[in-house]
C-alpha cells in the first residue's frame, strides 16, 4: 500500500501571508521615503546605522538596527534581513514570504538581494517556528517605529508619504502601528495552533 506524503506546511497562513504583503510594501515605501524626508533622514534620526554603498558597486545602502531581543535587523530597499531567534531570514520587498538564510553566509552589509545569502523555504517544524518568531519580531519593530513617527516626526510627514504613493494603502496613516501590532499577534498564533477568525487587519 502506498504511502502519501504531505506537501510542506507554509510558513503563514494565506491570510496572514496576504495582508502582510499589504502592509510590507506599504512599510517598505514610507522607509524609503523617510530615508529622504527634507528634515533630515529619519531611519538615522531613530538611531539606525547607515552602511553606504561602496563607490561603484551596484545596489542600495543598507540601514543596521536593533530588534527588541537584540537580534539585528538590516533594511534595504528590496527587503529586510533578520537575524533573530535563532533564525537568519530575508522577508523581500515583493510578498510577504520570509526565507530561511543558510548558515553563516548571510551578509547584512550586502548591497543587493542576490548577495544576502544562499535562501530557502524553511523545511521543519522547528524552522517555520523560528522563521515565525523572528516575522513576529519584525512587525513588532515596525509597529514601534511606526508609533515613534506618529509621536516625534508627526503623522503630517506620514501622511505625506502616503499620497506620493500610487496605490492607496490598505490601512489608515493613524492605524500603522496597530496594524503592525495585530500582524505579530497573528504571525504568532500561527504557533498556537489558534484560527485567526477576529477582525480582518484592514478596516474599521
Amino acid at each position: 500500500m502506498s504511502q502519501s506524503h504531505a506537501a510542506p506546511a507554509a510558513v503563514l497562513p494565506c491570510d496572514v501571508r496576504r495582508d502582510g504583503d499589504r502592509l510590507f510594501d506599504v512599510a517598505m515605501w514610507c522607509l524609503g521615503q523617510d530615508v529622504r524626508c527634507p528634515d533630515g533622514n529619519v531611519l538615522l534620526r531613530h538611531g539606525l546605522v547607515r552602511e553606504p554603498r561602496p563607490p561603484g558597486v551596484e545596489g542600495q545602502s543598507a540601514y543596521q538596527g536593533r530588534l527588541g531581543d537584540g537580534g539585528r535587523l538590516t533594511l534595504w530597499g528590496f527587503g529586510a534581513l533578520c537575524d533573530t531567534c535563532g533564525a537568519t531570514l530575508f522577508v523581500p520587498r515583493d510578498g510577504f514570504v520570509p526565507r530561511w538564510v543558510e548558515g553563516p553566509g548571510a551578509r547584512a552589509t550586502a548591497f543587493r538581494a542576490e548577495d544576502v545569502g544562499v535562501r530557502r523555504e524553511a523545511a521543519t517544524g522547528p524552522e517555520r517556528r523560528a522563521v515565525r518568531a523572528g516575522l513576529a519580531m519584525l512587525a513588532d519593530w515596525l509597529a514601534d517605529y511606526e508609533a515613534w513617527v506618529a509621536r516625534d516626526v508627526g503623522l503630517s510627514w506620514r501622511r505625506e508619504c502616503l499620497s506620493a504613493r500610487r496605490k492607496a494603502s490598505p490601512v489608515a496613516v493613524e492605524e500603522l502601528s496597530n496594524a503592525w501590532r495585530r500582524m505579530a499577534v497573528r504571525v504568532r498564533a500561527t504557533d498556537a495552533g489558534v484560527q485567526h477568525r477576529t477582525a480582518p487587519t484592514f478596516g474599521a
